[in-house]
């Protein structure tokens, strides 16, 4: 019976990739030693190949590892192509061939990150010295955060090449392929956010003193103390014991997403509400845990979720990947049914900002409260003045007078020449309302921005 060609999960990347450059960069054939240009092109070039079948091929692999070379290089190339693949099929012998999970579970002994860094004294490696082989798992936790020659791409560049490859095979099977690629990406981004905001949380602790609340001692935390200093039950004291600085308010959040014609503008492939929900999607993830309602508007206001609800976060989140991989007349579509008498498309935030304002206030005194903005902001005319646009700004002011903290969270096409004359005044006066502006040039550096000033 003729064997099923080999297929791969895209994960494949992320140890191929490095693999390949770095055994490159040894060999004594190669001269000229491959610059970190070749493994993004080469993550480049594989993930059309992924979105279009939803798989990489064994000769996908070989190809790009070939096509990315130099001519002189091509035959070397090809050969250590084809040893670190199979390497990888002896490995994985006894694993599941075609499943996800089974063969991440190979990988992960080299790496949890797509990104994975080759050692900074690679200089001693290209003479041809003896280097320490690169699935060491001590090895890898050793060079994490060492940026050097091979790197790939990052989170944020990754992403956004998923979506520039997409567009080049437009159809329904390619954008399925990159809603499930891009929700695997950008959880993962949501889950570190919340790890993190998790971590700084426990880490506010301080020790007991006389006259505190012993409910708010934490339990886990102060027998990890008692422990650490080695202490016995005799010699502990009670300022052994730990207990959180101040017992952090639930959040309460209303997410506004603007679905405006302008938002499907595109710069260098991507759009401002592709932008958007990149950074949108992990930062729903990560804060799952609090209250929250979403709303989407254009000319027409879209409420998804109301603050008090219960709602599946899946299908929220499913619903704003398929925003992101669809035309505006698509997702007019797919909101409304058919095309009604109703203005669509142009932009209308009051109500929506009314709508958070009403839902935030809603929440009681118990919570912290945050508004999320995510447009590109071109709310005005050049020169022009309109009583119902200052209205945006002064439900902004009340929301700011009333203890909600919000975020306008914006596009980098907002300061192209394009949009710049209509965005910028408007941006000003966020400012002067109150707003905290954050850029959405790519999710991991958005959710950074954010978690400092969560914290």
């Amino acid at each position: 019976m003729e064997q099923e060609p080999l297929r791969y999960p895209f994960s494949v990347t992320q140890y191929f990739i490095p693999e390949f450059i770095h055994r490159m960069r040894r060999s004594r054939d190669v001269i000229e030693k491959p610059s970190p240009r070749q493994s993004i092109a080469m993550c480049s070039l594989l993930l059309p190949a992924y979105l279009r079948k939803g798989h990489i091929s064994f000769g996908d692999l070989i190809k790009v590892a070939v096509n990315t070379s130099k001519v002189e290089n091509q035959a070397t190339a090809e050969k250590i192509a084809y040893e670190i693949l199979l390497d990888v099929e002896e490995a994985e012998d006894d694993q599941p061939r075609y499943e996800e999970e089974a063969f991440l579970g190979l990988l992960s002994e080299k790496s949890d990150d797509l990104i994975t860094y080759l050692p900074s004294d690679l200089s001693e490696a290209d003479k041809g010295e003896p280097h320490p082989r690169l699935d060491s798992v001590d090895m890898f936790k050793e060079l994490s955060g060492k940026p050097d020659i091979g790197v790939g791409p990052g989170e944020d560049e990754l992403i956004r090449m998923a979506i520039r490859g997409w567009k080049r095979e437009r159809d329904e099977r390619s954008r399925r392929n990159l809603a499930e690629f891009l929700k695997m990406r950008l959880l993962k981004l949501g889950r570190e956010f919340e790890r993190n905001l998790e971590h700084l949380h426990k880490t506010m602790l301080r020790p007991f003193e006389v006259g505190d609340d012993p409910e708010l001692i934490d339990e886990d935390r102060s027998i990890e103390n008692i422990f650490d200093q080695g202490k016995s039950m005799e010699e502990v004291r009670y300022d052994d014991f730990l207990v959180k600085k101040r017992d952090r308010k639930r959040r309460a959040i209303a997410y506004i997403l603007d679905i405006s014609n302008t938002m499907f503008y595109e710069m260098e492939g991507v759009t401002s509400v592709q932008h958007s929900v990149m950074s949108l999607v992990p930062l729903m993830w990560g804060l799952r845990r609090d209250r929250y309602g979403l709303i989407l508007y254009e000319s027409n206001s879209h409420i998804r979720k109301e603050l008090l609800d219960e709602g599946d976060i899946d299908e929220l989140i499913d619903d704003l990947l398929m925003v992101l991989t669809s035309t505006t007349s698509e997702v007019e579509k797919g909101l409304r049914g058919t095309k009604g008498s109703q203005t669509w498309g142009g932009t209308v935030p009051n109500k929506s900002l009314k709508w958070a304002l009403d839902q935030l206030e809603g929440s009681g005194d118990r919570h912290e409260k945050t508004c999320f903005y995510f447009s590109d902001f071109v709310l005005e005319e050049p020169d022009m003045e309109s009583p119902e646009k200052m209205e945006n700004y002064q439900i902004v002011e009340r929301m700011i007078d009333r203890g909600i903290r919000v975020v306008a969270c914006v596009s980098p096409l907002a300061g192209g020449e394009l949009f710049k004359p209509y965005t910028s005044v408007a941006l000003k006066r966020m400012r002067d309302a109150g707003a905290e502006i954050l850029e959405t040039n790519g999710p991991a550096k958005f959710l950074e921005r954010v978690q400092s000033i969560l914290e």
